[in-house]
């Protein structure tokens, strides 16, 4: 390893530093077992940071105990909250173009093209497309609420870089784990199971995480990732699942009410 690839050389560097160093690092790991181009590279990338995760995990958790510390909760909840604000805002802007963008096609082109633009029904014509869309947006979203902990590392955040298969990187009971976080136990569709857990086999620890505790799991347990859900997640980071829950509750029922009002105009 080179000298200068360590924990305590990379936290004092811009990410772009950091993300040039990594790749440097990696560049000289071994993937010649791994066929797949995509994997090819998640693999030397994981490999490169593994190697020195577990000092960049205890900086991380040493420059948190300093002040204002994230495991207290009052801290916690403020940051959940400017969050949760922050993405409600940015979407109901988004929503208010859609609908604009909407009415005008309406307007130009008046031949209906389904029954809900036939009968007017506004709400019903935008509702799929709208959540789809909020849906999709959210999931970056749980990635920037786990990286208020300092047992978490998001690649793209930390270090400029994206991992094919991996959302997070976690530190618990001691030990580093490359995660893919979804929303819920079902957002992965059956084709899509299989290419997950290619995309985590490549790492020596991992987990298959959901944000909440809703629904069934289409990540079978026969892949032998260990699965994760809600609370038992938010809980090996040290951030309180109640307070996600409820700032969550607050920011979806700020964006349902704008989208009601946008539609009934």
């Amino acid at each position: 390893m080179s000298t200068d690839f360590t924990a305590e050389a990379l936290v004092k560097l811009p990410i772009v530093q950091r993300k040039a160093l990594i790749l440097e690092q990696a560049s000289l790991i071994d993937a010649t077992h791994i066929t797949n181009n995509d994997l090819y590279n998640a693999y030397k990338l994981g490999k490169a940071i593994s190697s020195i995760a577990k000092e960049y995990f205890q900086y991380q958790i040493e420059q948190d105990s300093q002040s204002n510390s994230v495991l207290q909760l009052e801290q916690q909840s403020e940051l959940i909250r400017v969050l949760t604000d922050e993405f409600a805002t940015n979407f109901i802007k988004w929503l208010v173009k859609y609908f604009e963008q909407s009415k005008t096609i309406i307007e130009s082109h008046p031949n209906p093209t389904n029954l809900f633009q036939l009968s007017g029904a506004t709400l019903l014509a935008n509702s799929n497309s709208i959540t789809r869309t909020l849906s999709t947006r959210m999931g970056s979203l749980w990635e920037k609420m786990s990286n208020i902990s300092p047992y978490v590392i998001v690649p793209d955040f930390e270090f400029g870089l994206k991992i094919t298969g991996v959302d997070i990187i976690l530190f618990t009971n001691n030990t580093i784990k490359f995660a893919q976080l979804k929303t819920l136990k079902g957002t992965l569709t059956g084709s899509q199971a299989p290419r997950a857990k290619n995309e985590l086999s490549i790492h020596d620890e991992t987990l298959f995480i959901a944000a909440f505790d809703l629904g069934s799991w289409t990540f079978p347990a026969i892949y032998k990732t260990p699965r994760v859900a809600g609370k038992t997640f938010w809980e090996m980071i040290c951030i309180d699942y109640g307070l996600i829950e409820t700032h969550v509750k607050n920011m979806l029922q700020r964006i349902d009410k704008a989208f009601a009002e946008l539609a009934a105009s």
